[in-house]
């Protein structure tokens, strides 16, 4: 906040003429209006021009303050070695018309509160507009001394409280700050400048104090290009000690790629989102901003945020009190012109629908070269035979595209054997749609299958006829039968079956239905191996079936038992018990008839 810049140097007899020029100067401003530097703040000014989408403040009046006289010291000095007792020599005179606190405005919650300036050298005005920064931000020198003054001093303190009222107390602290920002030394004439030697010393001597922790609230990143389709881009990342609320301009934002979570304003976004965008207006700017309540600590510096029409830069400025203020982060999108690319893909061929995923890539290319954006199309595995389209969009205008194909679906079940990509390159046009197509045919691949018959043990080759049934998994069975091998054969390498044209990917199993047993030859042991086979691509798959044949054993005669010998060394047999037997039944049956017939005639 400076008004004119003069080389005077610092002798008591210049003094006379100096303080005759700033009066003149005094009464130029108080006609013609003074100049943004170091004015009142206009209210009718800048502020009431627009704001930022990220504008956390925007300065709106000053505080307490008055007019210092000071210069500026020369190349070399340094502040950190005390506040000299006169002004160095070679000092430029660089009297400030407000030296004090200056007010700023939360843009969101209309809250107040008071900065300091730490950058002398550069103007600002009424309606400027600032962003929260970092001390390496704003690349200004000393700050932790002027973190220490802002800890200990007006308006967080009473400090330095010798000073007569709360202008020279502000005046006094805006000095000392800009002793250790811009190396800036009041004249020794100047009434307050007994207390900015005294909060110099005293941050010499106890400071530096560290930068505070800024509230955290960050997105990103902070701008993407999106294309006037209305393509949905992302992802932005938040990171935040909090919860936020998100606003949007222009622009539509989701929670998910796919779009279909819309976050309307004034929705809560958590700390570690991730969040996705399109254009939705028709007047700039594009995006959206999340907000928080934080506490915000002295010493916290904020910069110029470059929303201000025709400014290119402002003066830095430190908070200068504690104050609840909205922290503000988002992103812009920055929208281009765009078309889109309808690529079809088609599938021809008796192996149509045998294929893996189709992968087809899309390179544009800018005009001129080196720009690309790529993307990526699948058609996935079993895609039927015929059209399959997908439309690409959000292609730059007037870049070039083309199609290549990285998998062609080959899978080992089906054979490419053509691929044809017409055109072979197209430009995209703005608001309009492209074509390609994409053609591939294809054929079922297959190979060959063989079955042996292997007969080994001691009965090998007595064996009778045997018959083999073969079962395969395609879907018409067209390969299933049966196979009857004469008997009689010996050996491990029987040819019983040879196939060729299986398709790829066909399992098969062989059983036997008649195993050639016989009479005198007994099968003991049959072992397919593998259990079954799949066809694989060109190639022929094996399978043997081994049995094992021994001799079947002779039956031989029971042997004859001998008569037991009965009473008198005479042989006896069961026959001759039984009759005796019947015959002593008969005789009792008789008797006991004879008693009946004798007693009826009684």
């Amino acid at each position: 906040m400076h008004a004119a810049t003069t080389t005077t140097p610092p002798t008591a007899s210049l003094r006379p003429v100096a303080w005759l020029s700033a009066l003149a100067l005094l009464a130029v401003l108080l006609v013609v209006g003074s100049p943004p530097a170091h004015a009142k703040p206009d209210p009718d000014g800048v502020g009431a021009g627009p704001r930022g989408p990220f504008t956390e403040i925007s300065i709106t009046g000053f505080g307490a303050g008055q007019a210092v006289t000071g210069f500026t010291a020369p190349a070399g000095f340094d502040p950190l070695a005390g506040y000299p007792a006169d002004v160095p020599a070679g000092s430029t005179a660089n009297d400030a018309e407000f030296a004090g606190a200056i007010q700023v405005t939360d843009t969101a919650s209309g809250q107040t509160t008071f900065t300091y300036c730490i950058d002398l050298l550069t103007d600002t005005r009424t309606g400027v507009n600032y962003e929260i920064g970092t001390w390496d931000e704003a690349n200004v020198p000393n700050l932790g001394y002027v973190g220490y003054i802002l800890h200990n001093y007006y308006p967080v303190t009473n400090e330095p409280a010798a000073a007569p009222s709360a202008n020279a107390r502000a005046a006094a602290v805006q000095a000392a700050i800009w002793f250790f920002s811009d190396e800036y030394v009041l004249a020794t004439t100047d009434p307050v400048r007994q207390y900015t030697a005294q909060i110099v010393a005293d941050a010499i001597a106890n400071g530096p104090s560290p930068e505070p922790t800024p509230p955290l609230l960050e997105v990103t990143p902070e701008n993407l290009a999106a294309p006037t389709t209305g393509d949905i881009v992302g992802p932005f990342t938040v990171e935040a000690g909090g919860p936020a609320t998100i606003r949007s301009f222009g622009a539509e934002v989701f929670t998910d790629p796919e779009g279909t979570d819309l976050l309307a304003d004034g929705a809560t976004v958590p700390p570690g989102a991730t969040l996705w965008a399109r254009l939705a207006g028709d007047t700039p700017p594009y995006g959206f901003v999340l907000e928080r309540q934080v506490t915000v600590l002295e010493s916290t510096v904020y910069l110029y945020d470059g929303t201000n029409t025709g400014r290119d830069e402002a003066q830095k400025l430190v908070l200068a009190q504690p104050t609840e203020l909205t922290r503000r982060a988002g992103a812009l999108l920055e929208p281009f012109a765009a078309g889109s690319l309808e690529v079809t893909k088609v599938v021809t061929g008796d192996g149509a629908g045998l294929q893996s995923d189709v992968v087809l890539d899309v390179v544009c290319t800018a005009p001129g070269g080196g720009e690309t954006v790529e993307r990526t199309v699948t058609v996935p595995a079993g895609a039927a035979a015929g059209e399959h389209t997908e439309v690409v969009s959000g292609l730059p205008a007037e870049w070039t595209c083309v199609v290549t194909e990285s998998d062609d679906g080959d899978n080992g079940r089906v054979v490419v054997t053509g691929t044809d990509i017409t055109p072979e390159s197209v430009i995209i046009s703005n608001g309009d749609t492209t074509t390609v197509t994409v053609t591939n045919t294809y054929v079922v691949a297959t190979g060959g299958l063989l079955v042996r018959k292997a007969v080994d043990g001691p009965a090998a080759g007595s064996q009778g006829p045997i018959t083999l049934a073969l079962t395969c998994d395609d879907p018409d069975g067209a390969f299933d039968q049966e196979v009857e091998l004469p008997g009689g054969l010996t050996g491990a390498d029987n040819v019983a079956l040879e196939l060729d044209g299986i398709p790829a990917g066909t399992t098969c199993t062989v059983t036997e239905t008649v195993d050639g047993s016989t009479a005198t030859t007994l099968l003991t042991r049959t072992v397919v191996a593998p259990e079954s086979v799949t066809v694989a691509e060109d190639e022929t798959a094996e399978l043997v079936v081994a049995n094992t044949y021994d001799r079947a054993p002779t039956p031989t005669s029971a042997p004859t038992q001998p008569a037991t010998a009965g009473p008198g060394g005479l042989a006896s047999t069961g026959a001759d018990a039984a009759s005796l037997l019947v015959l002593a039944l008969l005789l009792v049956l008789g008797g006991t008839a004879t008693v009946v017939l004798l007693r009826r005639r009684a």
